[in-house]
């Protein structure tokens, strides 16, 4: 059996393939009933019976309500599909599912293992709907499953199978799917590819292309035609009259738009209110409805060549995938605005499935068959470059176990090289010859004294092929933490475009006291850690309950955050609190996408609030150009409200969610415009706290306060001249750290502070009767003048209060 994955599976949203990597060349399999080289992402559902494909799709004509397609966009959302037969809802997870299952019985070659594949994703995925595509991967039978991005693989497909010099050249992958936009820049240097960046849009592709058929041109139609106004609505949601065949409408318009791309005109056939309707549309109708769609993806390109200092000139050529790519108006925009090589020379459909096959031959199986584990007699390593452009490659091998009387022997499969038998030691090493631009495989045989085979090991070696230098992470992965207005900031934990698998440990203050029923919560998000988390799609959430800890936790106490990202995307958490030496596993918990119109209304109704705050402020201070940027945005913020009140929730499109992308870009726009806003006001607070800090520390403070003050004040001047918010807030963090422990040295302070707990508390205490041997404690203390017991009091007494509380009087006596 084979030690590597070798099956690659592209799950496309609106078709999806498989490949199988065998000695350096890769197989499409195709479908037994149609023999065609891909299978629509399609599932009807008939009695007890499920069907995925074409016939699927053929069965939308007769009971459309038992047949969904597009469920990928879905993917990582809490939705599901009503099927009346069956009369339950099905999840996007089991339909995608059911698609990898059909897959697998294209593969009729019972020596081809199926326990494992490595599964294609777009690179815009989010971790949710990338670990949600792993879980249908696993529901399919799989054991093992590895997510491979989509431009990386189909960059795999056109690297490995043309014989073409790429060292050193940088290229753009543009990959416009059925149901996903991506653009990765690529680089190739020493043999290895690498992803620079990538934006994408994971509700942009052909199926948004055949909506706007449906809703811009087919449903005015009908409205014309046929009295009715107003039917959008009865098409979209889930009540409406004529719900049922939106779907089928949908289904034709992609007929339509396949037509489109060699023909000048496309007719369209349904039946509406007992009437045959034939409905015909252009050509040039067609491009006009999608221009501004393309011209979105041309937006993405520029972005990605400002962020990275590229010049049109500097990209090499412009490699096409993604069915969507087979329209001419696509190519044609592509090609002009930017002037290179828009190269279609490999099949857009099937291409991501060849690239996963070709990465698939690369990665190891993680859950080897027992077998073969329980009757290899030594643990061999093994480590050597999988690819390379060197006329020879180095292999290491390590053998555990004792070697004493073995021998062994390295051949290649041609017969071209052959080692002779050696004595087997422990560590040893071979520079093994290769063919040219070609795929060398190599066996290392373990012989006993009298020459029997012991164990068969393989070792497989592209030469003049390409590898990929892992996989970038997408996002930045942020926690949302406390920030010192009292509002909440992000905190980078992974940075985007870091290589993948990913582990960081973090250390972060308890702003609390733990008891009771209480936990600790702190939100995962991902997106632009620079901006403000409104802007930031979150994924889940660590949790601590205070029932799983030996004991209460205090406010200041340490928690180590252990955060651990695979390559498939799969985030683990780890949480060990230093002062109970405990250590809590798996306390992540991820969240589905969930959107609800009336939440996306308060969302948008605070926005606008926080930009009303700001333009009263650039009014005020006479900043006409953020004056005019604030009212652009405000404009917008006022079509995306309007957007949204004419979405019901019982809507069944991906509207809600596309609409939650427009409010986090507007989110971020709006931060983008106030940022520097926001780090001056960071700094004029650090400004404002230095003195202070500087004469507590002078007058309470030892050595090593002052120690600490000093490695602050020397990163001043680099930090505040960054302009790099979080780097300002980090210091301004450090600053009040030190202020806040100066002042409980203070005798003022902390006198003024048990009298404005004891006098003016409205709220009570948790423990009335602790609190009471407390103030009276309290004050002997404050009568003997003893600071420092009168300081401990306090901050005891501070946690005895209930949470509104203590936020009162934080914000009245200058807690922090």
């Amino acid at each position: 059996m084979s030690k590597t994955i070798n099956l690659g599976i592209d799950l496309g949203t609106t078709n999806s393939a498989i490949c199988y990597f065998d000695k350096g060349s890769v197989q499409l399999f195709k479908d037994s009933t149609t023999w065609k080289d891909t299978l629509p992402s399609v599932v009807a559902f008939r009695k007890d019976r499920i069907i995925i494909g074409q016939k699927a799709k053929e069965y939308m004509e007769k009971r459309p309500q038992d047949v969904v397609a597009f469920f990928k966009r879905k993917m990582g959302t809490n939705e599901t599909y009503k099927i009346p037969s069956l009369q339950k809802s099905i999840t996007p997870i089991e339909l995608s599912s059911y698609v990898l299952k059909e897959l697998k019985t294209f593969v009729q070659d019972e020596s081809i293992p199926k326990d494992s594949a490595v599964i294609t994703i777009p690179a815009s995925f989010d971790t949710i709907q990338s670990n949600a595509t792993k879980q249908a991967g696993e529901l399919a039978g799989f054991s093992e499953v590895v997510l491979l991005q989509e431009p990386i693989a189909a960059s795999l497909a056109y690297a490995n199978s043309k014989n073409r010099d790429l060292e050193n050249t940088k290229w753009l992958v543009y990959d416009l799917g059925g149901g996903t936009f991506d653009v990765a820049l690529i680089s190739v240097e020493d043999g290895e590819m690498k992803v620079i960046d990538h934006e994408g849009d994971n509700y942009l592709g052909g199926s948004d292309f055949d909506r706007l058929i449906v809703e811009k041109k087919i449903i005015p139609y009908l409205e014309n035609n046929f009295g009715y106004s107003n039917l959008k609505n009865e098409f979209q949601n889930a009540s409406g009259r004529y719900n049922k065949l939106y779907n089928k409408l949908l289904i034709l318009a992609e007929q339509a738009k396949i037509q489109l791309s060699t023909k000048t005109s496309a007719e369209i056939e349904f039946d509406f209110e007992d009437d045959e309707v034939f409905f015909t549309i252009t050509k040039d109708e067609f491009e006009s409805l999608i221009k501004n769609e393309i011209i979105k993806t041309i937006d993405m390109i520029k972005t990605i060549l400002t962020r990275n200092s590229l010049r049109n000139d500097e990209i090499d050529f412009v490699l096409m995938i993604g069915g969507s790519t087979y329209i001419p108006l696509v190519r044609k925009y592509v090609g002009d605005v930017l002037g290179v090589d828009v190269l279609s020379d490999i099949d857009p459909t099937t291409a991501v499935a060849i690239g996963a096959a070709y990465y698939a031959g690369t990665k190891k199986k993680q859950t080897l068959n027992n077998t073969i584990q329980t009757n290899a007699k030594f643990k061999v390593k093994m480590a050597y470059e999988k690819a390379s452009q060197e006329d020879s490659e180095f292999v290491a091998i390590r053998v555990d176990e004792d070697v004493n009387g073995f021998n062994y022997k390295i051949v290649r499969e041609d017969g071209g090289f052959n080692t002779g038998l050696r004595p087997l030691k422990n560590k040893l090493s071979e520079d093994l010859p290769l063919i040219k631009d070609n795929y060398n495989f190599f066996t290392f045989t373990i012989f006993d004294n009298f020459n029997n085979i012991i164990q068969t090991e393989s070792i497989e070696i592209a030469q003049g092929k390409y590898s990929i230098a892992g996989q970038p992470l997408p996002e930045d992965i942020s926690l949302e933490v406390d920030d010192f207005d009292g509002k909440t900031k992000l905190e980078l934990v992974f940075k985007k475009n870091s290589v993948l698998p990913l582990k960081k440990t973090i250390t972060k203050e308890i702003n609390k006291v733990i008891r009771g029923d209480e936990s600790i919560i702190i939100n995962v998000l991902e997106g632009d850690s620079n901006s403000l988390p409104q802007a930031n799609k979150p994924i889940g959430f660590l949790k601590l309950d205070r029932s799983n800890m030996s004991r209460d936790i205090p406010k200041g106490a340490d928690l180590e955050i252990t955060l651990e990202m695979t390559e498939s995307r799969d985030l683990i958490i780890s949480v060990y609190i230093p002062m109970i030496d405990q250590e809590f596993r798996e306390v992540f918990n991820p969240k589905k996408r969930e959107v609800f119109i009336y939440n996306l209304n308060d969302e948008i109704d605070i926005l606008d609030q926080e930009i009303e705050e700001s333009l009263n402020f650039s009014k005020e201070n006479n900043e006409y150009e953020k004056v005019d940027e604030l009212y652009s945005l405000k404009n917008e913020i006022n079509r995306l409200e309007k957007e949204i009140n004419e979405v019901s929730e019982d809507n069944q499109t991906d509207k809600r969610y596309q609409l939650e992308d427009k409010k986090r870009k507007l989110a971020q726009q709006y931060f983008n415009i106030v940022k520097n806003e926001k780090v001056e006001k960071i700094k004029n607070e650090y400004l404002k706290l230095k003195p202070e800090t500087e004469r507590l520390v002078a007058q309470y403070g030892d050595y090593a306060d002052q120690q600490y003050l000093n490695e602050v004040i020397q990163k001043e001047e680099v930090y505040l001249n960054s302009n790099n918010i979080h780097k300002v807030q980090e210091l301004l963090d450090e600053l009040l750290a030190i202020n806040y422990q100066m002042r409980w040295k203070e005798p003022d302070f902390v006198k003024g502070a048990f009298a404005y707990i004891v006098n003016e508390n409205q709220l009570g205490f948790t423990d009335p009767s602790r609190a009471n041997i407390l103030i009276g404690r309290g004050m002997k203390a404050f009568e003997n003048d003893n600071i420092s017991e009168l300081s401990d009091i306090t901050r005891e007494l501070f946690q005895l209060l209930p949470r509104e509380a203590q936020s009162q009087i934080s914000n009245r006596i200058g807690f922090n």
